[in-house]
Order: C-alpha cells, then structure tokens, then sequence
C-alpha cells in the first residue's frame, strides 16, 4: 500500500492524532464553529446592504441625477429613477467622487437603405463609415453616401438626436419618433459621347447633369446635351455632348461672343440673328471656316458728301493811277463773294475715316474795292509801277516837307515768300485780304497802324495793309508782285507818314 508523503502541518497532524485520538473531536467542533460565525457575518453583511441605503448618481439623455436607494438591482434603480432602457443601450456602472455612477448610453434609430433593402438598426456608431461597418456594407468607387438626402463622405458623425424617454426630456430637433435616414446609392455605368469620343464611366448621382459634371466634363454655352441635363441617369444610359465653338464678333466697333455649331462665318452669323448691314463688308469672309477663337469684324463704310460755303470778304485794292494827281482817290465798290468746297466723307463703322475735296468754286466771286490814287505830281508824274526812285535822305518837296518820319528797317517780300503754296486759295492774300502786290506794306499795328498811308524813298507809296510774325517793332516788309525784278536792298530808311 502506498501514501503520499505528506510535509510541514499534514505530518505533524498524523503524529498528533497517533498520539492523541481525542485531538480530531476537538478539532471537527472547531471547524463547525468557523463556518457559523462566516455564515452570521456574510448575513449581516447582506443585511447592511438590504437595509443601508447609498448614494448613486445617474447619468442618462444628458441629466445628472442623484439618488439614494436600498436597491442593488441596476435595472430596478433605474426603473425608480424614471429611466427606460430600449434595445441597445448600455449602462456603464463606475465609482465617482463618494458615490457610485451609472452611465446609461443610448443607442440611435438609424434608417438604412442599401443595395434594395431597408432597415432600422440601433447602433452605437459615431460616423457613417461605422455605421455601415456594422451593417457590413460595403463602398466603393463612386458609390454615394447620403444622410438625410445629403452627400456626405463617411467620416461624416451621425447628426441623429438621442432618444429621451426620462420624465425631464427635452425636445429633440427633429421630431420624435422620425429617426436618421442613411442611404447608400450605388453606381451605374453609362456612356459618354463628347464630341464623337466614346468613353465609359460610373457615377451613383441622380440627373446627367451631376453625372458629367463627376466625369469631368464641362458644360458651357451653346454646348447640346442629349438627353437633357435635367434627365435621371439610368444605367447603361448613352449621353451624347456637342460643344459650341466660340468666336468674337465685332460689330461696328462693339464685341459680342458667340458660341456656335455652325461650318462657316455666315452660318454662325446668320444662326445668331447678326444681320449684316449694307455696305458693310466681313472679314474673314462669309465661307470661311469657323475656328474656335477667331475674331470676325463686321465693318460698314459708308461715303456721304460734304458741301461748305464759306464768305470771302471783299478786299481792299489801293492802284496807283497816273492819270490822277498826287493826293486825289477813286473809290470803286467791290462785293463779297462764296467760296463753295464739296468734300466726300467716308465712314468706316459710324467714324468719319477721310475726306477728299472734289470740287471748289466761287458763287458768286469776290470782287475786292479798288482804291484808286494819284502818284505824279501836278508838274512831273510818275508811274508808280516804275522802278523805285533811288532812295534820299534828303526832305522832299511839297507835302513831304510837314510829315511826320519815322527811321526803320525796310525789307520786302512777295506772294511767293508769303508762307503759302501757290495752289492755296488764300495764296498771295494778306492779313486784311488784299493781294501782294506794289505798294501793300506789311507793318507791326502797335508801331503803325494798319491804312496808313506813307511814302518810302527808293520805293515809292505804300499802304499798312498787312501784317507778319517777323514784322516787330520798326520793321516794315514791302510788296512786290511776282515775276518782277527786286532790285530793292533791306535798309534803314526814312519814311514819310502821310495819314
């Protein structure tokens, strides 16, 4: 027969009950004793519980209250506290600052349609991507999330209210009993036709239009779509896009943008309702292809003539005639006359671009008055067109001799050195319009004034009738006609002021 070696307390036991037989009554009686006093004490304990009451603090549907119970039973206190648990909500039992905590979380009604079905899940999800984590739906590629009706990526957090239930709820955004709807669309496949370009894609949005705008393609003005944009995707839908090519149009100096299908510029003119105007020309011409980008200008010329009638003021003429003597005058009347211009005037786009003189006339001509005086003393005449006397210092006789003299610069000129091109109508006319001629003397007005008449030795008599930008001061320029032979030298000279 074997034993099992026993160690320590167990063999010291045997060799005291082989010595003692009396010591295991003693020690049965002490063991039956033990085991009463820790059955009295755990129903005390049980007791204290059942009749001492603690304090609870309850956390549920954002309220905090706390309590004091005798209850152990959590769903029972809960119960007392006013608090209903539905399916899925958990209650978290923790140990806060002198009391114990129960922490109720409610679980969220969530509405979910996807791939055909429709159910209501309680859920402790956060985002959309847990909730679909835990209904196993799975997204991809361009699968559509929506919440409440609304795109959202699935980190989007669940915008549901808690469900109060407890006697101090609030009310909730949305209305009680309408949980948060969560849809998951799926992608079709269709066809895009752009421009005769054939490609396949995907997309899970609602029109053709949301569908194109995904697939990158842009829609522009003038651009056909077909079926509408408006339409509802299906699948395997073919959306065909044409996109309008754009030019610039300007039209009498304005620019306008058109966007057309047509071939050429004509047809993209004419589909727009541009009219070309008459006498308007295109450029590029109407057969020209369209090219996107290209500008089109529209200009209308126009040519109208111009006539203007301006009034020639008849002159004053001083002749010296021989036949009279020194001091008497003869006045012949002139008339004014019209100095008739017709112009044609072309416009290009409404602006006046050029203007050419056609024609020039006079209706009726100018006639200038003719003064006429003597220049030969009663005894000696002399012709005033003869070559000038040669100039003398000395005081003349007669009706020089009580003048008054005044000592300036003489020099002279003729139509030809008057500033004036000989095909100008003013050409050879003076500041007072009379004609260059012998006799006309160009004077500063603030020295002599213009009409005077007066007498320079080596030239014979004048009259102020003009003025000049060099003529300053004490200067005087003499006339002479064309096609004689000046022989007159620029001089200080004695004049005689006969006025």
């Amino acid at each position: 027969m074997r034993f099992t070696p026993r160690t320590g307390a167990s063999r010291l036991a045997v060799r005291t009950a082989a010595r003692h037989p009396g010591a295991r009554v003693v020690r049965g009686s002490l063991r039956r004793h033990l085991a009463l006093l820790t059955a009295v004490a755990l129903v005390s304990a049980f007791g204290y519980l059942l009749l001492h009451p603690r304090t609870v603090r309850i956390q549920a549907d954002g309220q905090d209250l706390t309590v004091r119970t005798k209850l152990a039973s959590e769903t029972a206190l809960l119960d007392r506290a006013g608090v209903a648990l539905g399916d899925g909500d958990r209650v978290t039992a923790l140990r806060g600052d002198g009391a114990d905590v129960l922490r109720v979380e409610r679980a969220r009604d969530v509405v979910l349609r996807a791939d055909g079905r429709t159910r209501v899940l309680r859920t402790h999800a956060v985002t959309v991507g847990q909730l679909l984590d835990e209904a196993g739906v799975v997204v991809t590629g361009r699968d559509s999330v929506l919440q409440d009706g609304g795109l959202v990526p699935p980190t989007t957090v669940l915008d549901a209210q808690p469900r109060y239930v407890s006697r101090s709820a609030r009310p909730a955004q949305r209305p009680e009993g309408v949980p948060l709807t969560v849809e998951v669309r799926r992608a079709v496949s269709f066809t895009i036709a752009e421009d005769g370009r054939e490609v396949r894609s995907t997309s899970s949005r609602t029109t053709v239009a949301q569908a194109l705008r995904e697939a990158g393609v842009v829609i522009g003005p003038g651009d056909i779509v077909t079926p509408l944009l408006q339409s509802r995707l299906e699948p395997d839908m073919r959306v065909g896009v044409r996109h309008a090519t754009m030019i610039v149009v300007s039209l009498l100096g304005h620019d306008k943008l058109v966007y057309t299908h047509a071939r050429t510029v004509g047809e993209a003119l004419t589909a727009a309702g541009i009219r070309v105007p008459d006498g308007a020309y295109i450029d590029p011409p109407a057969e020209t292809a369209i090219v996107a980008g290209m500008s089109v200008a529209l200009t209308q010329v126009v040519a109208a003539d111009d006539v203007q009638y301006k009034t020639v003021f008849a002159g004053t003429v001083y002749e010296p005639d021989e036949d009279m003597l020194s001091g008497e005058t003869r006045v012949v009347e002139g008339s004014d006359g019209v100095l008739v211009r017709r112009y044609v005037i072309t416009y290009v786009n409404g602006e006046e671009a050029g203007r050419e003189l056609v024609e020039e006339y006079y209706d009726p001509e100018p006639v200038d008055t003719v003064i006429y005086y003597g220049v030969a003393p009663e005894d000696e005449p002399t012709a005033f067109v003869t070559a000038p006397e040669p100039a003398d210092t000395a005081t003349p006789a007669g009706e020089f001799a009580g003048a008054r003299t005044l000592n300036v610069w003489a020099t002279w000129y003729n139509p030809a050195s008057a500033g004036r091109p000989p095909g100008d109508p003013d050409y050879g006319r003076t500041a007072t319009g009379v004609m260059v001629t012998y006799g006309i003397v160009a004077v500063d007005p603030n020295v002599i004034p213009l009409g005077t008449r007066m007498y320079i030795p080596g030239y014979g008599y004048g009259i102020a009738a003009d003025t000049g930008g060099a003529i300053k001061g004490y200067t005087i320029d003499l006339g002479f006609p064309d096609g004689v032979e000046v022989d007159w030298a620029t001089q200080w000279v004695d004049i005689y002021i006969l006025d």
